[in-house]
């Protein structure tokens, strides 16, 4: 990783050296020097890299570069703050000549020689070990320590399981180019991490009969890592039964292009890697067009099968083997000697669970599997594998992580630190993109570049590791942007091992320079690391951190942090003595408080981070206000403050801070004493801007054009939840976005009728448009464009909009490139398409039409037709519900939907009448002589309460259950008392609330207790004026009779008792008091309760 570190030194280096009067003319002549040092030493770095894996000396050399770059960086950094210091302090010379400061030149500038001498013998010490030559050869190795990378048309089909479906697809591209007959060569792609099939699948796509008879000429090319324009042409030559050599690049291509004149032909370039793909466009252009001749390309990196001219509708990303291909390829290498099947019962189970460890990699399947087949077939043998799965293949075959670490090699070097950055992250976390964009935007590992910001590199980043398969994409928006990610097994384990070599991170290390925040962190470590650069918080998801106070205080002493994230985590002393303690903390770039606990006020002290770039206070839920001084942290590029219901506003001047790219949650101010909207006009950098506006006084008539000047504004959100509807409309109909915005989202728009500005003319450039919430009924005029001026809008989302009326012909004339379409509880919409189909000619590749929901089991509605007199309410039965909901004003959107759900309601009524005639045998318990002691009567008592729990269970009670927003009707109406939680996955009082819910649902078998995702339910949110969270509301017999609104009836403390809620709910007539022995220990006087509280240390979480 020295390549890295160097790279991301060197970039802050030069960045600095450009900006006028560096601390002091010495300093700048040393970093100038240090500087040709380093860029003389890149060239040889990335090879050093590669060979320090298996020569120690080298390893050792570049560990002790390692902590010399990381320290002349800590100097340039105090330089910097230093510089900064005395221009505050100091017009003159006189601060120049104190004592301190003289201190600090001496003790720097000496230094900074040291290390200078140091690298310098260093990089001689390198060239020494690598040849002598190599810092006028830069290439000379390159390659000579990695794996051979090569493969052929040739395979074993017999070791082929699972591909069935993946060479079906890419057959019938092939198939469809000689039908569409278009002149040119289709590129087809087939992307993925190492070792996922890859070349596999284009072999047995290669070697099929129907292809071979399909084609004329037919060419394998395995592109290694190093390779020339004629390497390539005469290997495609070969394949041609001709042997050239001698001849030069034009000789060559002019001899290929008379084989395959007037052919149709395909080749496979197997294994591509570099970015640079000139070459194919170069011989790409001397091969004859048409015929139905393709190109098949397989790499690792998305981008360049892009580059090489691949289509997104022909790019193939094969999956990960299911458990049962999984295990069958594992079965035929381990049992080979028993014709592929495992004769052994005993080893069945400890196989499979070996197996899932490789999560359906083939490569590691393979690899596992062979290493099995050496071993002996006893049980034991097996076990202790299975425990010590990594070690063993580690030490047992070493090709799976000599295949990754290929993708790892050739990565950028500031991808590199990016990369590396997933090692803090705990096995099956899914993370959140903006934590880490965030992350590496505060250390200086993105790039910058002239006219680019900082997020949107930061971006690019995220895209380069999805793009070469290393991270999966596991959740993200309508319209394609990432949220949340995840790592494979097998490449965690490969980011581990490199963060553990180069002290990146690892546990327990004194020295390392990132630590992620877990519960089951060894707090002494940490505490007792001075070095550390990053800490982060790593929790999964809905777990939460608890920092003790001795911890926090000891965050002041990692003087060169420059990255302190602790979202999602509790302290057991307020945050504000938090913020005090990291005040010294100068260093600090990035800074996340998103949903801590308990309330958080910040203090005076943050305007000591005058380096802070990222401040992220989202879902703080009790944040009432924000510093005046917050306003003098000049360098802050983000500030999201989203989803703090409490926050009033933001502090007066905040359009001093010119630097803003990102502004997400801001509430204008009402009055003067506060930002108003107007100063927007000054953040001339805003990229994304998320407006939360509620009253009309918000905006004044001076003020509507306040975003005319922001042209770089690309991705605007305006949400009016909980607004004074019919004051706030007029000022929303004038608030005029600038034209080049890209993506709009309206949330809860307060008037019938869109905004003027809302149309093709204003908004020329718009991509992405999402309208979810409010009362919007209808579309101004202007929406559907004028003179030949249409949308260019690609995705459209629409949600939760009861009364809008559009009809789709009308919508597709307007949008004619609309290719997404995400539509849900959307009654008036007429004739929108419910199938994934393509539109004029096929030139959209896949119009998608999701999240349609339906009505659950036997649930009593009313629905309207367009053209309708009066409404109808009638009883859903299996039978009618296709035809009745076919007619819905959702049109034929449901049609789909109710094909799938006639079957499931015939499904369930089948179980329900299977289930209905069983009866709870208590018979037998008659012989028993205790029960031979009870009446009769008892007898019966019991036998009917067991019957009626069961039916209970049925329909869903006693236990606490998630659901969804279309199921949500159906298990409200079906139970005669529901308790339903509106919760958010992130709010730390949701999850309170969880947890005494979940105690309370099987004590109380009568009720049905079940929860549902505020975020994912807009539809019922409006409907039910959900606004403040947790919201738990009572229904009895469909209907809603009273609500519990946060925990003002709990006696609004966070450490309320499960027994409580349970009062509460009682009085509320929706449980009934449960007198059971168990409960003795819940009953007691309230007085008494009071009493043993005051005895307790209020800030503590306990119950």
């Amino acid at each position: 990783m020295a390549d890295a570190i160097v790279s991301v030194f060197l970039e802050k280096l030069l960045n600095t050296l450009a900006e006028e009067g560096l601390y002091v003319t010495k300093f700048r002549e040393q970093f100038e020097k240090l500087q040709t040092e380093l860029q003389l030493m890149q060239c040889f770095l990335k090879d050093a890299d590669r060979l320090k894996r298996k020569n120690d000396t080298i390893n050792k050399v570049l560990a002790v570069l390692r902590e010399l770059i990381y320290e002349a960086e800590d100097i340039l950094a105090d330089c910097q703050l230093q510089s900064r210091d005395d221009a505050l302090f100091s017009n003159g010379c006189l601060t120049c000549i104190s004592p301190p400061i003289l201190h600090f030149k001496h003790q720097n500038g000496k230094r900074i020689k040291e290390i200078i001498g140091e690298i310098t013998q260093i990089k001689q010490n390198i060239q020494s070990l690598l040849g002598g030559t190599l810092l006028f050869q830069p290439n000379a190795i390159n390659g000579k320590d990695q794996m051979p990378r090569w493969s052929s048309q040739v395979y074993d089909h017999t070791m082929v399981v699972g591909l069935e479906a993946d060479t079906k697809k890419i057959k019938d591209w092939l198939f469809e180019a000689a039908r569409e007959g278009k002149q040119e060569i289709l590129a087809i792609g087939v992307v993925g991490m190492g070792g996922l099939g890859k070349t596999t699948i284009s072999q047995k796509v290669y070697n099929e009969k129907e292809i071979d008879d399909h084609f004329d000429r037919r060419m394998w090319v395995s592109v290694s890592q190093t390779f020339t324009e004629e390497q390539i042409m005469r290997s495609m030559l070969r394949n041609l039964g001709d042997a050239s050599v001698g001849d030069d690049a034009n000789e060559l291509l002019k001899k290929i292009n008379q084989y395959l004149l007037g052919k149709r032909y395909l080749i496979v370039m197997d294994d591509v890697w570099g970015e640079d793909v000139a070459w194919w466009g170069r011989i790409s252009q001397g091969l004859p067009k048409g015929n139905g001749s393709c190109v098949i390309i397989t790499t690792r990196n998305e981008r360049v099968s892009r580059k090489m001219g691949v289509k997104e509708t022909r790019i193939h990303r094969p999956k990960f083997l299911n458990k049962d291909y999984s295990w069958l390829l594992f079965q035929k290498i381990a049992f080979a000697a028993s014709e592929g099947q495992c004769i052994y019962p005993d080893l069945e189970d400890v196989g499979k669970e070996i197996v899932d460890k490789c999560e359906g990699l083939p490569l590691a399947i393979k690899a596992v599997g062979g290493m099995m087949l050496c071993k002996a077939s006893y049980y034991h043998e097996w076990r202790r594998i299975a425990d010590h799965f990594r070690d063993e293949l580690a030490e047992n075959d070493d090709s799976v992580m000599a295949s990754l670490q290929l993708s790892y090699d050739e990565l950028p070097p500031y991808l590199k630190s990016c990369f590396l950055s997933f090692s803090l992250y705990p096995d099956d976390c899914v993370i959140t993109k903006q934590q880490v964009v965030h992350w590496w935007i505060g250390e200086g590992f993105v790039p910058l570049r002239s006219g680019r910001s900082s997020t949107d590199a930061g971006e690019d980043c995220f895209s380069g590791l999805i793009n070469r398969c290393l991270i999966e994409v596991v959740d993200k928006t309508y319209n394609g942007t990432i949220l949340t990610c995840k790592m494979h097994d097998m490449v965690r384990e490969l980011v581990i091992k490199i963060a553990k070599d180069d002290t990146f991170s690892v546990t327990n290390n004194t020295n390392c320079r990132h630590s992620g925040i877990t519960n089951n962190m060894d707090r002494k470590q940490l505490t007792a690391n001075p070095k550390l650069r990053g800490l982060v918080s790593t929790t999964k998801s809905g777990e939460v951190n608890k920092i003790e106070s001795s911890t926090a205080k000891k965050l002041s002493e990692f003087r060169y942090l420059r990255v302190l994230d602790v979202s999602k985590s509790i302290f057991e002393l307020p945050i504000s003595s938090l913020l005090f303690h990291i005040g010294s903390l100068h260093h600090l770039t990035y800074l996340s408080l998103s949903n801590t606990h308990p309330s958080i006020e910040l203090p005076a002290s943050l305007e000591k981070l005058t380096n802070l770039q990222i401040l992220d206070l989202s879902y703080c839920q009790n944040l009432r206000t924000l510093p005046h001084n917050l306003i003098t942290l000049r360098k802050l590029k983000v500030l999201d403050v989203c989803n703090c219901g409490s926050l009033e506003c933001l502090p007066k001047g905040l359009g001093r801070l010119s630097n803003l790219e990102v502004l997400l949650g801001f509430r204008p101010a009402r009055s003067s004493h506060g930002c108003r909207i107007g100063e927007l006009r000054n953040l001339t950098r805003l990229r994304i801007l998320g407006l939360h506006l509620t009253h009309a006084d918000e905006v004044e008539e001076n003020e509507v054009n306040a975003m005319a000047n922001l042209h770089d504004l690309e991705n605007l959100s305006i949400s009016c939840f909980d607004s004074h509807w019919s004051d706030l409309t007029s000022k929303l109909d004038k608030l005029y976005p600038p034209q080049q915005l890209y993506e709009l989202s309206l949330k809860f728009y307060p008037g019938k009728m869109s905004p003027a500005w809302l149309n093709p003319i204003a908004l020329p450039l718009l991509k992405y448009l999402s309208i979810s919430s409010g009362n919007l009924a209808n579309v101004n005029q202007n929406f559907w464009g004028y003179n030949n001026i249409v949308w260019k809008i690609q995705g459209l989302m629409l949600e939760s909009l009861s009364d809008l009326e559009l009809e789709w012909p009308m919508l597709q004339e307007a949008m004619q490139s609309l290719r997404i379409v995400n539509v849900s509880w959307c009654p008036e919409l007429v004739s929108f398409p419910i199938d994934d189909v393509g539109f004029r000619g096929g030139e959209i590749f896949s119009l998608q039409i999701f999240k349609i929901p339906y009505f659950s089991f036997h649930f009593s509605f009313v629905f309207t037709q367009k053209k309708r007199d009066s409404s109808r309410e009638r009883e859903m039965d299996p039978d009618s519900v296709k035809s009745t909901l076919s007619n819905l004003a959702f049109g034929n959107v449901m049609a789909a939907a109710a094909r799938d759900y006639q079957k499931e309601l015939l499904a369930q009524e089948k179980a329900q009448s299977s289930t209905a005639n069983e009866e709870v045998d208590l018979d037998e318990l008659m012989d028993d002589p205790e029960l031979e002691k009870l009446h009769a009567d008892r007898i019966a008592a019991l036998k009917k309460e067991a019957e009626k729990r069961e039916a209970l269970k049925r329909q869903g009670h006693g236990d606490y259950r998630e659901i969804t927003e279309g199921d949500f009707l159906g298990e409200v109406t079906g139970s005669e008392t529901v308790v339903c939680h509106f919760y958010h996955k992130e709010f730390y009082r949701c999850k309170i609330m969880d947890k005494h819910l979940k105690a309370l649902a099987p004590k109380h078998m009568d009720t049905k207790f079940i929860k549902l995702d505020a975020e994912n339910a807009p539809f019922f949110v409006t409907k039910l004026a959900v606004k403040t969270l947790p919201c738990v509301i009572i229904f009895r017999k469909g209907v809603a009779v009273d609500r519990l609104v946060g925990f003002q009836d709990l006696g609004a403390k966070d450490d309320f008792a499960m027994r409580t809620l349970e009062v509460v709910l009682i009085k509320k007539g929706i449980i009934s008091e449960k007198k059971n022995e168990d409960d003795e220990d819940d009953v007691y006087d309230e007085s008494r309760r009071r009493t043993v509280r005051s005895s307790v240390n209020h800030d503590s979480d306990s119950d």
